[in-house]
């Protein structure tokens, strides 16, 4: 209902395009916002200094812990554009447009034209209940589509396109920019193919949903998501249940979310004898033109250190 919601506003706007148009004078930027870290890296990047870019999010919080407030409101009040990720990870879209009273107001769905997959199969901890606990259901697929960077080009594309209508004016830079940065992402591409590639073992088992588009496109045997939420811990027979499954799947390392504290992973570690990692899904901080690139090459970092040292 909600991806529904939006997509009736963004019909609306295109509908009505003098509203999202570009400036009505040549002093005055074209006002974006933008959801969170990764869209705002992409759109900080195309944009340069031809529009103004604004992160709706606050940077210590992440698209899951969305709370509608004033201040978030007032972002929108005059933006001409807000760039979403999409694939329903903006869950709380439709209340804030309507709360904005900004009936100009082109949303811009990045994730438009992207085929979604599946979240990974969880690796339960046993006991009744236990086993969809920590899933982030967004609809009709996993929505961390921008933790793939042959993806993020995708949606860079998009992103420019939008900025070209909705600010003509400025189409040419923000040609020449997206250029520049698709060549960024396509090194990016690059560099994950060639350190990933000669690893022989890449079980990846991670406290988050959020991989599957990376594990896919770069040949990692993605085992799952363990379920637990990390404020929970599990009974001793779930814990040994769950360490019985990592030693059975023979997985070398466990990978922890950024910003959570590993401490169950780190329980299952000492009796498995997996190491423990940390990968970051993004969803947290604030963006720049370099964010997204600069936080995806520690993922690279990480992944090749944990698999290099786990054989």
């Amino acid at each position: 209902m909600i991806r529904l919601l939006a997509a009736l506003w963004l019909a609306v706007a295109v509908a009505h395009p003098a509203h999202g148009q570009a400036p009505t004078n040549a002093d005055r930027k074209l006002q974006i916002v933008t959801s969170f870290l990764p869209v705002q890296s992409h759109t900080a990047a195309i944009a340069g200094d031809r529009a103004k870019v604004v992160q709706l999010l606050g940077k210590d919080v992440g698209p899951h812990d969305f709370q509608l407030s004033p201040g978030v409101v007032k972002k929108l009040a005059d933006a001409d554009l807000l760039i979403i990720n999409g694939a329903g990870i903006e869950e709380w879209l439709g209340d804030l447009i309507a709360k904005s009273g900004n009936p100009g107001l082109v949303v811009v769905d990045s994730s438009r034209g992207i085929d979604l997959v599946e979240s990974p199969e969880e690796i339960a901890v046993g006991g009744e209940g236990s086993g969809h606990h920590h899933h982030h259901h967004h609809g009709d697929g996993n929505p961390h589509i921008w933790l793939d960077p042959v993806i993020a080009r995708k949606q860079a594309a998009n992103i420019v396109a939008a900025l070209q209508k909705a600010d003509p004016a400025n189409a040419a830079t923000y040609a020449e920019n997206g250029a520049a940065y698709e060549g960024e992402l396509a090194a990016l591409d690059a560099k994950f193919r060639t350190t990933l590639a000669p690893l022989p073992n890449k079980n990846l088992v991670t406290f988050h949903d959020a991989f599957p588009y990376l594990a896919a496109r770069y040949g990692l045997n993605y085992v799952g998501a363990i379920s637990e939420f990390p404020e929970k811990d599990p009974t001793p027979r779930q814990l040994a249940s769950l360490v019985d499954k990592i030693r059975a799947l023979k997985v070398g390392v466990l990978f922890a979310e950024t910003g959570y504290a590993p401490g169950l992973l780190e329980r299952i570690a000492e009796q498995t004898g997996a190491k423990v990692s940390q990968l970051d899904t993004l969803e947290v901080g604030q963006g720049h033109a370099t964010a997204y690139l600069d936080r995806m090459k520690k993922n690279l970092s990480s992944l090749q250190q944990a698999f290099r040292t786990s054989q």
